[in-house]
């Protein structure tokens, strides 16, 4: 019984984390990000942190497109 309480209490801490959107969303957002030549000398991390925040926001959140856009992008892209 301790064996799968530990093993249990293992997961918990190794878990990888999961997204509810699809990785090609996250590819077609990054594509079109990079295509933006507003953001042409931004670091790719920062790309990578709009995407992630405005795909969380749209799809596990269910906040609109535009607003979850620009919000994420006060919030990563101006750094």
């Amino acid at each position: 019984m301790r064996f799968f309480l530990v093993l249990g209490i293992l997961f918990c801490f190794v878990s990888t984390p999961v997204n509810a959107y699809p990785q090609d969303q996250y590819d077609a957002c990054k594509l079109s990000a990079n295509s933006n030549p507003a953001v042409n000398n931004l670091p790719e991390s920062s790309i990578d942190d709009f995407c992630d925040c405005a795909l969380t926001a749209i799809l596990d959140e269910g906040k609109s497109d535009k607003v979850s856009a620009n919000e994420c992008a006060r919030k990563t892209l101006n750094n």
